[in-house]
């Protein structure tokens, strides 16, 4: 991600509306290094931020800086274990999500082949999320990975299968509606009810 959003500059796209790199770049240091400030009001926060680091030099101090271990627990090394497997899982999707947000604003570009042991934890983290994300849907939601697992996250008498890769999914259950490649399959008028709700819902 971090290589990428380099490559990008600081004045690229997202599909964060109304942010250019350097503001998403701002939102994730701030998230790992000083989350108090988003706290305090996350929007100036990340503003403010994102505006100082428009020229290329601060722009790539500010990706050093989120790369680099968050201070406190980097001297203690068992809390640093714990710290970093808890990092991993709280992370991973909002990384994975914000990877795609940089890539997929750029014209062109097509959805990674990523290994087969992240696919897998993208994939085990994005079913319990979706149960969050898809709780206000009109209709019953399952989750369907082709040529592989299936999860019902939200019941109801009408279902409809949202079909597409583990990335494909946790773009699309976290408001990336329009980039995420997913089939929607279920009875029409279900079909049409999801669509209409995924067009006005935020997402995450």
């Amino acid at each position: 991600m971090v290589e990428t959003m380099r490559a990008a500059g600081p004045d690229a796209p997202t599909l964060c509306d109304g942010w250019r790199t350097r503001h998403l770049a701002a939102h994730l240091y701030l998230r790992g290094h000083r989350p108090w400030e988003l706290i305090r009001g996350a929007e100036r926060a990340i503003a403010n931020l994102g505006d100082r680091c428009a020229d290329l030099l601060a722009y790539d101090r500010l990706l050093t800086d989120f790369a680099a271990p968050a201070r406190g627990l980097s001297g203690v090394s068992g809390l640093r274990r714990i710290s970093a497997r808890v990092d991993d899982a709280t992370n991973l999707l909002e990384y994975v999500v914000h990877h795609e947000d940089v890539r997929r604003a750029a014209e062109n570009a097509a959805p990674r082949e990523l290994e087969p042991t992240l696919v897998e934890a993208v994939w085990q983290r994005a079913r319990v999320m979706a149960r969050l994300t898809y709780r206000s849907a009109p209709v019953g939601v399952i989750l369907v990975v082709p040529g592989g697992p299936r999860v019902r996250v939200r019941r109801d008498s009408d279902s409809v299968a949202v079909v597409g890769d583990p990335i494909e999914q946790a773009l699309y259950a976290f408001g990336r509606r329009t980039q995420a490649e997913v089939t929607l399959l279920g009875a029409p008028d279900a079909v049409a009810r999801l669509r209409d709700w995924a067009g006005t819902s935020a997402g995450e």
